[in-house]
């Protein structure tokens, strides 16, 4: 039998997949850290430019990578004046509002282990100010955002090959 499938197994266990209630995502803005605890949404991915190459002698339309840019969406519970606060200095002719985000997500029940990844140069599209509706709702917000590196700094290692 081949040996990476012994250590990993020929089927995932549910409990193996990871819950989302266990991630954690603290920002670093302006010098100060803090844990975003009214976070409820968070989304990055890395996306890849390609170039179509055409080639004589081959009817495929091949693909060469030429780029990459990090995007994703940040969302939550408006319960602090933060990111008003720090974008009001570009709205008055300062320096755009750039920050770090470390995400970590570790769920006690999946062997997966524990990742945590950096993202840096973090720019929000959107600064929340105020959501209102006269039903029996709750302020969030929602931003898509862009980063412009990363840093895996601790992998998952449960199910390495």
């Amino acid at each position: 039998m081949d040996e990476s499938v012994s250590t990993i197994g020929q089927f995932l266990n549910g409990r193996d997949t990871i819950s989302t209630k266990d991630a954690k995502i603290f920002i670093d803005l302006a010098g100060h850290t803090w844990p975003m605890i009214e976070c409820n949404q968070f989304a990055a991915k890395l996306e890849k430019n390609k170039e179509d190459v055409q080639t004589l002698g081959s009817r495929w339309k091949h693909k060469k990578t030429t780029s990459v840019e990090g995007t994703g969406t940040l969302g939550g519970y408006l319960i602090s004046s933060n990111w008003l606060k720090y974008a009001l200095p570009y709205i008055k002719g300062g320096k755009d509002l750039y920050f770090s985000a470390t995400m970590t997500i570790e769920d006690h029940t999946s062997k997966a282990g524990k990742q945590t990844v950096l993202l840096k140069d973090v720019n929000l599209d959107d600064i929340p100010v105020a959501d209102f509706e006269a039903d029996d709702g709750i302020m969030e917000w929602e931003s898509d955002f862009t980063f412009e590196g990363i840093e895996l700094v601790e992998p998952f290692t449960g199910f390495e090959e």
